[in-house]
């Protein structure tokens, strides 16, 4: 009786649209809202506070939160704030660069590879293997190496971090890859492609307009899930210097800048601590919740 029970349930489950089935993941829907208020708030809120973060106050150096500062200052009496909306504009901007990059050569090349098969497919196959292989941190400190200087010239901090974060990209999208291209297999077989092609479909058709649809729900759940890694990846970046360069502000950067005050000012290490923690638990929640609703029976 209870395994009938159970059967019904997910089959109840299963008959409900997909926003239905997220938004009955709560803790999911919460971190939805959450990842949009973190948008909204890097989008606007360094206009609604509108405190530099780069000038120094140097009557506050290091100080506590106050009304004038309301998260307090760093070492060097910038408003930490002020630094922390900007900071969290870069996170979000890198994130939102780096799964594009992932989507645009992973999908589009496991889609393919998966479709034709032949030597396209153990092309890729090849190409990932050799990218897996290849330390994606070494990639990051060679390519800023050679190339930042010249990008941070051309284009400041945010374009050496950009580059770095496109370094990174390239030894990530062979994962999407791979994923699409296992979907797209098991896809290529089944009864309506076969229609397709008995009505007169040509590949282009089949690719964009039948497995492309029904890829996209587990590559834009791939994509979520991947955020919480690239956001970290921002920070560690940061931390070694690879990222955006002194005095504009990266979380990574505030959090070890503030590493020798800690006895003094711990707020200064928290509050940037915070919003790393809430963005990662955010997407990683966000993308478990979107993974259930796209397949009910994974839960």
């Amino acid at each position: 009786m209870s395994s009938l029970t159970t059967a019904a349930l997910a089959a109840g489950d299963r008959s409900r649209s997909l926003p239905a089935r997220f938004a009955a993941n709560h803790l999911a829907l919460l971190c939805l809202a959450v990842i949009i208020l973190l948008a909204l708030t890097a989008a606007v809120g360094p206009g609604l506070w509108p405190a530099s973060a780069t000038d120094q106050d140097y009557d506050a150096i290091n100080a506590w939160p106050s009304v004038a500062h309301p998260l307090g200052t760093d070492n060097l009496g910038r408003d930490t704030l002020a630094r922390l909306l900007r900071g969290l504009r870069v996170s979000l901007l890198v994130a939102v660069y780096v799964e594009t990059l992932n989507i645009a050569l992973g999908a589009s090349l496991g889609l393919m590879a998966g479709y034709f098969g032949g030597w396209l497919d153990q092309l890729l196959s090849r190409l990932a293997d050799m990218l897996f292989a290849f330390p994606g941190l070494l990639l990051a400190i060679l390519v800023a190496g050679v190339f930042g200087p010249a990008v941070t010239q051309t284009f400041g901090g945010i374009g050496r971090l950009l580059l770095v974060a496109g370094a990174l990209s390239l030894v990530s999208w062979p994962l999407m890859a791979r994923m699409v291209r296992s979907i797209t297999l098991a896809l290529r077989e089944r009864e309506f492609i076969e229609a397709a092609r008995a009505v007169g479909a040509n590949d282009a058709t089949i690719l964009w307009r039948h497995l492309l649809p029904n890829v996209m729900g587990m590559v834009i759940v791939s994509a979520t899930l991947d955020v919480a890694g690239v956001v970290v990846n921002e920070a560690v970046l940061s931390l070694l210097g690879l990222g955006v360069q002194p005095p504009a502000p990266s979380i990574g950067g505030m959090i070890v800048q503030s590493i020798p005050f800690l006895e003094t000012n711990w707020p200064q290490a928290f509050f940037p601590s915070l919003a790393l923690m809430i963005m990662v638990l955010s997407f990683s929640f966000a993308g478990d919740g979107l993974r259930d609703a796209f397949d009910p029976k994974s839960g």
